[in-house]
């Protein structure tokens, strides 16, 4: 028999009802084990950012300790998300993630929010422009002219990962392995480089008229907070393929805590290597930061080492992206909040294919509109990434309080006082934002004030219709 039951938080009122159909775990295929997933969290958040936020942070500090202190602190906030998170994907394991908990915690117009704000511009806009930063990495090897030039490479780029993924949850989840693996390794050679050559580094060199720190020291750190989480983001993102996990009661947690382990420990490491190499004023002056590093430890070669590494991290950001972002997609759908079609799994490779396609050829899209200058729509949904990072914790204390009975196979460790840091702390990332950036901020708070009016016309008008049940 099928199962009828309305989803909840998709009420009457919200005119959305669950769609006959069988349970997930018969048409999403349980096939990633821990190691694959802790990588996915290592993929999802190491992308190209750390190779050159630390001198957006050091231009706001007035110390090389403090821009440490945060990179610290900023480990200490997504420890205390994962943890949080943790909890929730394995009690509710099924692809979506945060789209899941926010849908049965907050209801159907905050879960298609989240959902409208990653197709729109948060996954789309991030694959859009690192495929134009990889283009620019190829063009330093290869004379992009023939091809014509740098949006044909992002292209072709975004859409052969777009077709890896296409292909199912294995091939995605193999070249997004062999890819973290490289990127750790890299960093790794930078951070045991920088050791071994800790003392004959010498002084850095001082520099003339090198950016002056913000006038005080909140504003500085509210300035430093906002690229500090950006680059610590995305290990939420191994939670929406939690459908595709196996044992993902204890394999989550797992992963999750493992994951962000190693992505403290390369980034805490790599920040105290470029500080004492460049110091504060020179790393506040760099364009390059992690080139620049690696030139003063090893010579010229140091500059051809990491620029394959950013080109690696990019690779492995934009695979993670495009296999983890479209199983939101794939539960709209399922819930009668997106187009059918995109519920649809591939007789064959078993994946939402439909759902990767739509993400894929929108991220193609945002290229070709913005003729490859899509960096300004990145900026602009920054604070708009955290308040549903920071919506999704909140699940844990409402579920808690409206499902006290249901299966909780990991509980958040030190609950409530972890996952209400984590609220606060995304709370206090969504107004550094507005505050450092109320422009761009303001960008994404159009942009989800434009998700309301989508979500009520599309029901209103009858837009997205009932997706079809079972395996297509």
């Amino acid at each position: 028999m099928r199962d009828t039951t309305p989803v909840r938080g998709f009420s009457t009122r919200d005119r959305m009802k669950k769609v006959a159909r069988p349970s997930l775990e018969t048409e999403l295929r349980r096939s990633l084990g821990v190691f694959s997933a802790t990588l996915l969290v290592v993929g999802g958040i190491i992308g190209s950012g750390i190779f050159f936020t630390s001198a957006e942070v050091a231009r706001a500090l007035p110390t090389g300790g403090w821009v440490v202190a945060v990179w610290v602190l900023g480990g200490v906030v997504a420890l205390a998300g994962a943890l949080t998170f943790a909890e929730l994907g394995a009690m509710m394991p099924d692809a979506g993630g945060t789209y899941v908990y926010v849908r049965e915690a907050f209801g159907g117009v905050w879960a298609f929010l989240y959902g409208w704000m990653t197709l729109a511009s948060i996954a789309s806009g991030a694959l859009a422009a690192v495929a134009m930063g990889l283009a620019g990495y190829v063009e330093s090897f290869v004379d992009l002219s023939r091809v014509g030039g740098r949006i044909p490479v992002a292209v072709a780029a975004i859409l052969v990962l777009t077709a890896t993924n296409y292909l199912g949850v294995r091939p995605g989840a193999i070249v997004n392995n062999v890819l973290s693996i490289a990127k750790v390794g890299a960093l790794a050679v930078l951070i045991v480089g920088g050791m071994a050559l800790w003392s004959s580094v010498g002084v850095p060199a001082v520099v003339a008229n090198a950016p002056a720190p913000r006038s005080s020291l909140v504003l500085g750190l509210a300035a430093a907070f906002v690229p500090v989480l950006f680059s610590y983001g995305g290990w939420q993102q191994m939670n929406m393929v939690a459908g595709e996990i196996r044992e993902p009661e204890t394999n989550i947690p797992r992963a999750l805590f493992y994951g962000i382990a190693i992505v403290i420990a390369c980034y805490v490491g790599v920040n105290l290597v470029y500080v004492h190499v460049l110091g504060r004023d020179t790393l506040a002056s760099s364009i390059h930061v992690a080139t620049d590093t690696m030139t003063r430890l090893i010579g010229q070669r140091g500059a051809t080492v990491i620029t394959v590494a950013v080109m690696l991290s990019i690779v492995g950001f934009m695979t993670v992206a495009l296999l983890v972002h479209p199983r939101i997609y794939f539960a709209m759908a399922r819930d009668g909040a997106f187009f059918q079609s995109a519920a649809r799994v591939h007789p064959r490779y078993g994946s939402p294919h439909v759902a990767i396609a739509i993400l894929g050829a929108w991220s193609v899209a945002l290229v070709l509109f913005s003729r490859g200058d899509v960096g300004q729509l990145l900026n602009g949904v920054v604070f708009a990434d955290w308040i549903f990072f920071g919506l999704g914790a909140a699940s844990l204390f409402k579920l808690r309080q409206s499902r006290p009975d249901a299966d909780r196979p990991y509980q958040a460790w030190g609950y409530p006082v972890v996952p209400g840091f984590f609220v606060l702390a995304a709370v206090g990332a969504v107004v550094s934002a507005i505050v450092s950036y109320p422009l761009w901020s303001a960008f994404g708070a159009g942009l989800l004030v434009a998700g309301v009016a989508v979500y009520y016309l599309a029901q209103q008008q009858g837009i997205w219709k009932k997706p079809m049940a079972g395996r297509e």
